[in-house]
C-alpha cells in the first residue's frame, strides 16, 4: 500500500556547488569581527603614571642625588625606571626605597609579602633579557571625587646588572 502523500514529497539535491564560496565569505566575516573586536579592546593610550609618581621621582632625586632614579621608557603597560646598584645596598634595600615612595603616598600593601617572578624590562644597552623581579601591589583609596573607589598600583623591582630597573603600573 502506498501513502497518499508520497509522491509530493520531493527530495532534490541541492546546488553545493556554491557552499565554498559561502564558507569564505562566513571566515572573511569572522577574521574581521575578531580584528575589530581587539582593535576595540586595545588600549588607546599608552601606560601613563600620575602626577604625583613623578613628583615623587623628582622629590627622591633632589634629596638623593648619588642614588638617582631615571626614566626609560614606557613598555608592557609599566612605566620604567633604573637606578643604579650600589654594592653597600642589597635588593631588599632597594626594594624599600621604592615601596616607601609609594607608601608616602598613601598606598598600603596589598598583601603582606612580595612575590619573585620574571619580566623583561627595557634595555638601554643591549638586548632585553628576562630578569629576576620582586612583584608588589598596593591599594589606596581614592577620596573627595563624585564616585569613591580604589587605585592600585603594582611594582616591578628587577636586578638588572650594574642597575635596577622598577617599573610602575597604575590600574
Amino acid at each position: 500500500m502506498r501513502l497518499p502523500c508520497s509522491d509530493d514529497l520531493r527530495f532534490e539535491r541541492r546546488d553545493w556547488g556554491n557552499w565554498r564560496t559561502a564558507l569564505r565569505v562566513g571566515a572573511a566575516y569572522c577574521v574581521s569581527l575578531v580584528m575589530i573586536s581587539l582593535l576595540a579592546a586595545a588600549p588607546c593610550r599608552a601606560a601613563s603614571i600620575p602626577a604625583w609618581l613623578d613628583d615623587a621621582i623628582t622629590q627622591w632625586n633632589k634629596l638623593n642625588p648619588t642614588s638617582q632614579i631615571q626614566f626609560v621608557a614606557i613598555k608592557d603597560q609599566y612605566v620604567w625606571y633604573t637606578m643604579s646598584a650600589q654594592p653597600e645596598l642589597g635588593s631588599k634595600e632597594i626594594r624599600e626605597r621604592v615601596y616607601g615612595i609609594v607608601h608616602k603616598n598613601g598606598y598600603a600593601n596589598m598583601n603582606d609579602e612580595e612575590s619573585v617572578t620574571t619580566a623583561t624590562p627595557p634595555s638601554p644597552n643591549g638586548p632585553v633579557k628576562a630578569k629576576k623581579c620582586w612583584n608588589r601591589s598596593f591599594l589606596r583609596n581614592i577620596q573627595g571625587s563624585s564616585t569613591p573607589g580604589e587605585s592600585m598600583l603594582t611594582t616591578l623591582v628587577c636586578e638588572d646588572g650594574a642597575n635596577w630597573s622598577v617599573g610602575f603600573r597604575i590600574l
